[in-house]
């Protein structure tokens, strides 16, 4: 069972305060966000359900939705704060009938019914890997259709390795670069050290196919950020 270990709903945060950082901290998020869709409009139906893992403040339900006016998307978050910013997205954007919320964890859903893909972009990387991780995916592969694809984006490597440590220095950096505030920065740098839990290439590649996904392919990297690629077995 996954076990959340940030409280996001601590500190109540502005819709656009939040969306303005999550583009400006991770490098590339915006057009990492088009190249999953287009990988999930290249194996999906016109006609399809989606099952959006930490929907957040709703950047997937929008975007994949907008898209494709005939899917349908269950978006789930334990974030009560984020999910009424995103609630008021679909509202504004007339989408209410297609898109979907659901307060809570993945495990928390009905078995059925089974969807036709997923998407877990930025959050795996919140549970420790002490069987959080892998009863994620696991929880998410049990409601996929066989064959479903699914979208994992994750910040990825080992932290006390060379490699981390020389990325954190560039992202210190771009983060100067993006505008954003020298406290700022440091409280995310202290997120990455004390909430966040990283594993290296090799090991969510092996907690995706224990999970009992196939197909694996690196379809994403922005400095720490990865993302990957998979199909349901």
């Amino acid at each position: 069972m996954e076990k959340q270990t940030i409280d996001f709903d601590a500190d109540p945060v502005a819709s656009t305060e939040y969306d303005d950082r999550a583009r400006k901290a991770l490098p590339g998020y915006e057009v990492m966000h088009t190249m999953a869709l287009s990988f999930l409009k290249s194996h999906l139906p016109e006609t399809a359900n989606l099952l959006i893992v930490g929907a957040g403040t709703g950047m997937e339900l929008l975007k994949f939705s907008k898209s494709n006016p005939q899917w349908q998307l269950l978006g789930v978050d334990p974030s009560s704060n984020m999910l009424a910013i995103a609630q008021q997205k679909i509202e504004q954007n007339k989408l209410s009938n297609r898109v979907k919320l659901v307060q809570g964890y993945t495990h928390d859903l009905p078995d059925t019914p089974l969807y036709d893909a997923a998407t877990c972009i930025l959050v795996m990387h919140f549970l420790p890997d002490d069987g959080s991780k892998i009863a994620l995916l696991q929880s998410i592969a049990q409601r996929l259709q066989s064959s479903a694809p699914f979208i994992l984006v994750d910040i990825f490597g080992e932290k006390s390795s060379r490699e981390f440590e020389q990325i954190t220095a560039i992202i210190k950096l771009f983060w100067q670069e993006m505008g954003i505030l020298p406290e700022q920065i440091d409280e995310g740098i202290e997120t990455i050290n004390k909430g966040v839990y990283p594993v290296a290439e090799s090991r969510a590649i092996e907690l995706l196919q224990q999970a009992g996904f196939g197909n694996i392919v690196r379809f994403y990297t922005g400095l720490w950020g990865g993302g990957w690629v998979a199909v349901k077995k």
